[in-house]
């Protein structure tokens, strides 16, 4: 089969597609045929080797939409999709024609959803869950700054949020991210550039501040996230690729009873992202929640340019699809 396999780590412009024996398919597994396979930052981080627990060689690639077409009778045929932090790093991932994987490592992907619409989904969704619900623990009616608002998990979290029932601060960088943002499902858009995430956010809240911040961001909004927090919010990090450490004032978290708490989907295996994507599968069929609007489909055998096109900073989610299903 096809597969973007590397044995050593380097720059994502020598990536190449090899010609590799398909995996061995074992008890308690399903063979999935790639349709879909999104590529994601972290894909790119991985291929020049910044996951020290990475394998190699490996094939790399997270997120995917498919069918088994080899398992258990009651999952043959069945258009599933998912994803997971060992998928393309400690394991063979999904930028493939096919991927092995346990059968809890599946789920039975929506069909309000297009294939690479449902392969899109994986890391910015769960991420955006992961964040406002498991760690975040968002309440209906509760004010929410989603940083990064016109990105993948930034658009996820808005529509989750939305979904759950919260009134959101969306903060992007500048006046073009700011088209991007979904002006429906958000009360009010603060602006980097123009340095007013704290006075919007209190004029929105009357005063009060918001009951959570998600951080996507890192260090360099740190301080102003705290600003904007109501006493007793909850401030959620999910990045630092924005600077690792800032000051953060001591007194003011503890007489404010703010939190500071972190997210990483570095914990899903397959398995548990599968477990996500249940959860999250009847709000997408109910239309409650939607993929994202941009998805940008290359061939598999492009793999190298679908990856520059990322690293550059697209504005679509990018997803590669085998040559086989390319066209269609």
């Amino acid at each position: 089969m096809k597969a973007l396999l590397i044995e050593r780590h380097g720059p994502h412009a020598d990536l190449q597609v090899h010609d590799v024996p398909a995996p061995p398919l074992r008890p308690g597994q399903v063979r999935v045929e790639v349709h879909a396979a999104a590529v994601n930052p972290s894909d790119i981080v991985s291929a020049q080797g910044g996951f020290q627990h990475a394998r190699l060689p490996r094939i790399l690639g997270r997120d995917f939409a498919g069918r088994v077409i080899e398992g258990p009778p009651e999952w043959l045929g069945a258009d599933v999709w998912g994803t997971g932090f060992d998928l393309g790093i400690t394991q063979d991932g999904t930028h493939a024609e096919q991927v092995v994987l346990p059968i809890a490592g599946v789920a039975r992907r929506p069909m309000r959803l297009s294939v690479d619409e449902a392969a899109a989904v994986g890391v910015p969704f769960t991420m955006a869950w992961s964040a406002l619900v498991s760690a975040g623990r968002l309440a209906a009616g509760e004010w929410v700054i989603i940083s990064g608002a016109a990105g993948a998990v930034g658009s996820a979290a808005i529509e989750i949020a939305a979904a759950q029932g919260a009134r959101i601060v969306a903060l992007v960088r500048n006046d073009e991210e700011m088209q991007r943002v979904d002006r429906a499902k958000v009360a009010v858009i603060a602006s980097s550039d123009r340095g007013d995430l704290v006075e919007v956010t209190r004029a929105a809240t009357s005063g009060k501040g918001a009951n959570l911040a998600l951080n996507g961001v890192g260090g360099v909004l740190l301080r102003p996230l705290v600003e904007a927090l109501a006493d007793g919010g909850r401030m959620v990090v999910y990045s630092a690729a924005a600077g690792r450490e800032a000051p953060l004032d001591l007194l003011d978290l503890y007489r404010r009873r703010l939190q500071l708490i972190g997210a990483s989907t570095g914990i899903l295996d397959a398995a548990a992202g599968a477990r996500l994507l249940t959860t999250l599968a009847p709000l997408f069929e109910r239309g409650e929640i939607a993929p994202p609007r941009a998805v940008e489909r290359h061939a598999l055998s492009a793999a190298a340019s679908a990856y520059a096109r990322v690293a550059a900073g697209a504005g679509t989610k990018v997803v590669l699809a085998p040559d086989a299903w390319f066209s269609r």
